[in-house]
């Protein structure tokens, strides 16, 4: 249908070209104009409406950027909003900013932890020390992670875990999920075993790249060394400080067993140890990465329950083979610079430390 006249009023303190923009636009997701109608031309608008032709023309270049409508040599302008495109653009437009705060008096759930158990206000002044650092923060940043963040992360995890690592072997990324794609990116034809409990973020991971990943029986002592070799896993997820049937950290008899498995048949081990430093009645055990030097176990630790869940920080320990593939290629910083240089300060001056053993006393 050709559109004759367009019903507009003017409004003095705004500029004429948003009037007519948005009055169209309204219009449209109202369903008063639907797809295919025709506008009237700019001229015939300027001589109705009584504005300039560059007033016209401003509301339907933005129309046309905003794909309301569409322009068609020797013809002229149509609406292009179909029904489901007109609902939807109505709703974007329409949606209220408002965001819900409902407060929750008790939170069960695993993904949070208590408020009470971090020093915020700790926290604002490290952040507030790093956003003055004003000609550090207008960069990207190293996309490995800031060397401070891991020379700090290095010490700590040295002192607490057992890890060793070099800040040049140190990965840093938005969360181990982050880090885990980059780890598969340097895998050769994986056959992947995990317990039968599993992992589903990081199976996730595996399957986005086509891996095939083997559930292995669990053992009271943890995974069997037969069944490894039986099946043909190359690559061993685990969890050291919780395995087998009885969840408990992996007994030294047995690491020494994974570990001599790895290195006679080339294979890695994956060691998630996520918050390995929270056990409440026992001292936690070293981690298997420290027993290897890092050659068979490439070792992924992170912060979610040790500090604030939204902080989203983790780290990757790589063996010299990963880290030569990794530096020819060209990954982006993964987590916020600011984050990581608070971090880095907020450990080096040993809060993470004092943290983790007040968490330990909180039963």
């Amino acid at each position: 249908m050709k559109i004759n006249t367009i019903n507009f009023e003017k409004q003095n303190g705004r500029p004429i070209y948003l009037q007519l923009y948005e009055k169209l636009r309204d219009d449209m997701l109202a369903g008063y104009l639907k797809k295919n109608d025709q506008l009237p031309s700019i001229r015939k608008c300027e001589k109705q409406l009584k504005i300039s032709k560059t007033s016209v023309e401003r509301a339907y270049e933005q129309l046309l950027m905003e794909g309301y409508i569409v322009s068609i040599p020797q013809k002229g302008y149509f609406v292009d909003v179909d029904e489901e495109h007109r609902m939807l653009r109505k709703q974007l437009v329409e949606r209220p900013y408002e965001v819900n705060t409902q407060k929750v008096r008790y939170d069960f759930r695993s993904q949070t932890m208590d408020k009470d158990a971090f020093d915020m206000s700790l926290w604002k002044k490290y952040l507030k020390e790093v956003l003055d650092m004003e000609q550090d923060i207008t960069t990207y940043g190293d996309a490995q992670g800031e060397y401070a963040l891991r020379l700090a992360l290095g010490r700590y995890a040295y002192s607490m875990r057992g890890v060793f690592s070099t800040p040049e072997r140190m990965l840093i990324g938005a969360s181990f999920q982050s880090l885990l794609y980059i780890l598969c990116g340097y895998l050769k034809e994986p056959i992947i075993g995990m317990e039968e409990s599993g992992f589903l973020q990081a199976e996730q991971v595996f399957s986005d790249y086509g891996y095939p990943v083997i559930k292995l029986d669990m053992h009271p002592e943890g995974v069997s060394i037969e069944e490894l070799i039986e099946k043909h896993i190359n690559v061993l997820y685990i969890n050291a400080g919780s395995m087998g049937s009885d969840h408990q950290p992996l007994q030294s008899k047995k690491r020494k067993e994974l570990l001599a498995w790895a290195k006679a048949y080339h294979a890695l081990i994956i060691e998630d140890d996520h918050n390995g430093e929270l056990r409440y009645h026992s001292r936690p055990t070293p981690c298997m990465q420290g027993y290897d030097m890092g050659k068979h176990v490439l070792y992924i630790g992170s912060f979610s329950k040790l500090l604030l869940p939204a902080l989203r920080i983790s780290y990757l320990v790589m063996n010299q083979e990963m880290l030569e593939v990794y530096e020819k290629d060209h990954y982006g910083p993964s987590a916020s610079k600011i984050e990581q240089l608070a971090l880095a300060r907020y450990i080096s001056d040993g809060h993470l430390e004092r943290h983790v053993k007040r968490l330990k006393k909180t039963l």
